[in-house]
């Protein structure tokens, strides 16, 4: 039964490809039975494990570990010559205290990488669900510390772009806006997050940030030109001016509370226009404009809804995830490379 189960896996991997990308041309002739040691020491030129490591026993005052094998599940260890201390080949890398073989570790990572929901690659792989939400979690957060490292990876705009700002809840992403009120129910909690969209892209690009500064309600109501704006809208205006090209024509709303027409006059480097002129060169009786703005915010609303139901950091998560595969997603056949590229980058061993 136990060699059944094994021979599913292997075969079930099948149905994960990259589309003649790193995973299919690489990887998979090296899950194949008898090739650990080829995976192993691919998984070193890709500084995905430790190519050499150091006994931390204080006696041994650093010795250099052997590489070993071992009857254990990684085929591997290293192993001290002196005191004869064993530590694993995954000491301090991504693959640490996950619970399946490396090459299984590699396939979960591609069914992040290719959006398989995390129950569907677990009946796939004949794995079980703690296992695949564990390496599901950890991209999360490889995406969210890469998103946060590299903000000149979302710039949006350019020679003739129209970037469109709103925020959700609230704003025209939505002609019914939500129920703020149940959201806050479940988790204690509501999102305000700002979202940026290059309306020319197809699809459009999107950036989206959820605010951190605390709600302060009786200012946003009273805000003026010439007075002090709430920590929110600073917040907000901070990260428009991020990611946003100067130059660009922003249109903005008066609905929304952190990032408002209003508000984003202030930023002399951008044209901004309103949604509410805007309006009326719709045809009479007509919500042209609504109707699109709507299908800009599409994808950005989904993923709004979804951080409404999270608590902060899983909403943080939501977003950074989003925001990689918005990146480099869009390529299956590259999106597993860049992922390797990125944990390395993550967990580094000097």
């Amino acid at each position: 039964m136990k060699n059944a189960k094994a021979k599913n896996s292997r075969t079930c991997s099948g149905r994960f490809s990259d589309h003649s990308g790193l995973f299919d041309v690489v990887v998979r002739p090296m899950l194949q039975q008898g090739h650990e040691g080829e995976l192993c020491s691919w998984l070193k030129e890709m500084s995905l494990i430790c190519t050499v490591s150091n006994c931390p026993h204080a006696d041994c005052k650093g010795r250099s570990l052997i590489w070993s094998p071992a009857r254990i599940v990684d085929k591997y260890i290293w192993s001290c010559p002196d005191c004869m201390r064993k530590q694993s080949i995954r000491e301090k890398s991504f693959f640490f205290g996950i619970k399946c073989d490396l090459k299984m570790c590699l396939q979960l990572i591609l069914g992040w990488c290719q959006k398989i929901p995390c129950d569907v690659t677990a009946s796939y792989l004949d794995v079980k669900k703690h296992v695949v939400r564990k390496i599901y979690e950890r991209c999360d957060e490889v995406s969210a510390i890469y998103v946060k490292k590299h903000p000149e990876d979302w710039l949006l705009g350019g020679e003739g772009a129209i970037l469109i700002v709103d925020e959700f809840p609230g704003g025209y992403m939505m002609e019914h806006q939500p129920d703020i009120n149940s959201a806050k129910k479940r988790n204690n909690n509501s999102h305000t997050i700002i979202c940026v969209a290059e309306a020319n892209a197809i699809p459009p690009r999107i950036w989206l940030h959820m605010i951190e500064a605390i709600p302060e309600l009786q200012k946003m109501d009273k805000l003026q030109t010439g007075v002090d704006k709430s920590n929110m809208v600073k917040e907000a205006l901070k990260e428009i001016t991020r990611h946003a090209i100067p130059g660009n024509y922003i249109v903005a709303n008066d609905r929304a509370r952190c990032c408002s027409y209003e508000s984003l006059r202030s930023l002399r480097q951008y044209k901004i226009v309103s949604v509410e002129q805007l309006q009326k060169f719709d045809p009479p009786g007509k919500s042209k404009l609504l109707n699109n703005l709507e299908t800009i915010w599409q994808s950005a609303i989904e993923i709004c809804e979804e951080v409404q139901e999270a608590t902060h950091t899983s909403g943080q998560h939501i977003i950074a995830r989003h925001l990689w595969r918005q990146k480099f997603g869009a390529s299956p056949s590259t999106a597993f490379q860049d992922m390797l590229n990125h944990i390395a980058e993550y967990y580094r061993f000097s």
